[in-house]
């Protein structure tokens, strides 16, 4: 059952990341033609991540070399008295291992995913999380926050906007350029990713202030399982024409390519919907304050 769920989602996300980068009219009509595209491909086993995304330019590799070396990571070399590092030790400095390939990325996400996050062996830091609507603040109260009681700042927009410019040549980054800069979420998987590895670097801090995540519920609830539920949640709310005023105010001084005004509109659409059931979740864990700015 565990191997059919993580299939299912696996073939989930990669229809996802279809839609999110063609946007087609007709999502329907797309879905049935990837539908079609797998019985082609002869079945669920054979769909990667980007097997919906540009199909007419390539056809895909065997999985056989892959699966082998993801069976040789997760069975051999846990098991082997030469690997040094056991299920809950600390990784060696993420900048050790080498993900600049599609697949040195996915082999690299599920090492990872055999760790704890934090050291068990000490205390673990104090998590804060910073949401908000897009241009809310989320960056500057963030850092202040983290300057007041001396934590770790942060921003999970800037990993992954480094991460795009760092790999321009990747292609699945050069995807998530386009998904995000048409003001889209990021796939979550992706994201929760590096937010681990950005964590892992993280040694001898009392506190961590999150800025930016999560933005939906299922974003906290993938937040939870894999890295641990956090001990404060800051909303900031802010009235959604002030947010885009801001936006506008900071496309023009900043030049940022996601606050375009199309992405602008998309982002905020994206931020209503998902605004209230991710506060109430908080709020029936307890664990939100909310605060509300009236900027100028």
């Amino acid at each position: 059952l565990k191997n059919g769920s993580l299939l299912s989602w696996h073939k989930m996300q990669s229809l996802l990341t279809g839609l999110m980068y063609y946007r087609p009219d007709d999502p329907i009509e797309y879905l049935d033609n990837c539908l079609r595209k797998v019985k082609e491909l002869g079945g669920t086993e054979k769909i990667r991540w980007d097997t919906f995304v540009g199909q007419e330019k390539r056809t895909l590799p065997p999985l056989n070399g892959g699966q082998l070396r993801r069976s040789f990571f997760r069975n051999v070399l846990p098991d082997s008295a030469n690997f040094p590092y056991r299920r809950y030790d600390r990784l060696p400095p993420i900048h050790q291992f080498s993900i600049e390939s599609d697949s040195d990325l996915s082999e690299t996400a599920e090492l990872i995913e055999e760790y704890e996050v934090f050291d068990p062996t000490r205390p673990r830091p104090k998590i804060i999380l910073v949401i908000g609507g897009p241009g809310s603040g989320k960056g500057t109260q963030s850092l202040k926050i983290a300057e007041r009681y001396g934590f770790e700042y942060v921003s999970v927009g800037e990993l992954l906007r480094k991460k795009i410019h760092n790999a321009s040549s990747n292609r699945k980054w050069s995807l998530i350029a386009k998904i995000i800069t048409n003001g889209e979420l990021a796939p979550q998987e992706t994201t929760i990713t590096e937010i681990k590895q950005k964590l892992m670097q993280i040694t001898d801090t009392q506190g961590i202030v999150l800025d930016g995540f999560p933005r939906d519920v299922g974003q906290a609830l993938s937040f939870e399982d894999q890295i641990c539920t956090p001990d404060l949640v800051v909303f900031l709310a802010c009235a959604n024409h002030r947010l885009k005023e801001r936006l506008q105010r900071r496309e023009e001084q900043q030049g940022r390519p996601d606050d375009n005004p199309k992405a602008t509109q998309r982002r905020l659409t994206n931020f209503k919907q998902n605004a209230v059931p991710l506060v109430k979740y908080f709020q029936e864990k307890g664990l939100i304050v909310t605060v509300s700015f009236l900027f100028p």
